[in-house]
């Protein structure tokens, strides 16, 4: 299945922020590794707003549950919203209608 998601949290809590402010946080290449998915998720793309303090990503896993686990740490700064989603190419090239 294809799952979007939005992160995203507030910028008193963002990492960066906190950093900024002698907080200990884990290093930025810690706190971006799940843009390399795992293996049980695979990242098809990841985008950030950072004027908002966004993240979105279109992943690909076989449950809810794998996407979730992928973003547990979001979970604890701010929203998360995980949206399974159609893969309307897909669906359109199985059909026989591509090219039509």
């Amino acid at each position: 299945m294809i799952f979007h998601v939005l992160s995203q949290h507030h910028w008193e809590s963002c990492e960066g922020t906190r950093q900024a402010r002698g907080e200990d946080v884990p290093p930025l290449v810690e706190r971006q590794k799940w843009i390399e998915g795992n293996d049980k998720v695979k990242v098809l793309g990841a985008y950030g707003y950072q004027t908002e303090h966004r993240n979105y990503a279109i992943v690909e896993a076989d449950s809810y549950a794998e996407v979730q686990a992928l973003f547990r740490e979001h979970l604890r700064r701010g929203h998360v919203e995980v949206l399974p989603v159609n893969d309307m190419i897909g669906i359109r090239k199985e059909s026989g209608d591509w090219g039509k």
